[in-house]
């Protein structure tokens, strides 16, 4: 009797974590909490490692689609991008003192750094590349006329460089972030991250100047 009720709560569990799984992606943002909307990603991480439910909404409210744009332009594929996305958001609600205030590092860094690894992960898995941006990109980068076939040459560029400065570009003019946020996320110094776009930049110049230009 008592090994029928474990399944069963094994087995409610599983559902209650697919149910999770489904609102990380798909963050409703009527549940969107003023109070909570104010506090720090630190303080709402804080929260969620004491089981706070609403903090961990929070945090798929700020970082689900962003997370998956930046996904989908790394691994050029939108199931793997949502699965990546999925896979780190409910990592941290299952573990989330893997998060560690200790070490002063940012949350935003630190969970760009799980995405950003599991990005590399699914690329070495692949047994095949897939061709870049072929098919529509989703609704979320949805661009129309020559500023989206630009932006797709671009990326499809960016694919053939070292990973490091692939990394790099990505972090800083996608995402936005600064050299020392990047190096943050890519656990390296500000001036190695500013060589790196540099370079990057310079291999992309070159590939443009010898291919004719993009379109």
């Amino acid at each position: 009797m008592k090994k029928h009720k474990d399944n069963r709560g094994k087995n409610s569990q599983r559902g209650a974590q697919d149910d999770e799984k489904r609102l990380a992606y798909f963050p409703d943002r009527k549940r969107e909490d003023p109070v909570l909307s104010e506090l720090s990603d630190e303080t709402l991480a804080a929260m969620v490692q004491d089981g706070d439910q609403r903090a961990f909404a929070e945090i798929v409210h700020r970082y689900a689609r962003k997370c998956y744009g930046f996904a989908f332009k790394y691994v050029a594929d939108r199931e793997d991008a949502e699965d990546i996305v999925q896979t780190a958001l409910m990592k941290f609600w299952q573990r989330p003192h893997m998060w560690d205030p200790e070490r002063k590092t940012r949350f935003a860094a630190w969970f760009y750094r799980v995405v950003l690894n599991a990005c590399r992960d699914t690329l070495r898995a692949r047994k095949t590349v897939l061709p870049l941006f072929e098919e529509v990109v989703p609704a979320e980068m949805a661009e129309s006329g020559e500023d989206a076939l630009i932006k797709q040459d671009v990326l499809r560029a960016l694919s053939r460089l070292p990973e490091r400065q692939h990394q790099a570009i990505l972090l800083c003019f996608y995402e936005g972030m600064s050299h020392a946020e990047a190096g943050d996320v890519m656990e390296t110094t500000e001036k190695s991250v500013e060589l790196l776009v540099r370079r990057a930049k310079a291999a992309l110049k070159q590939m443009m100047e010898k291919e004719g230009g993009w379109r």
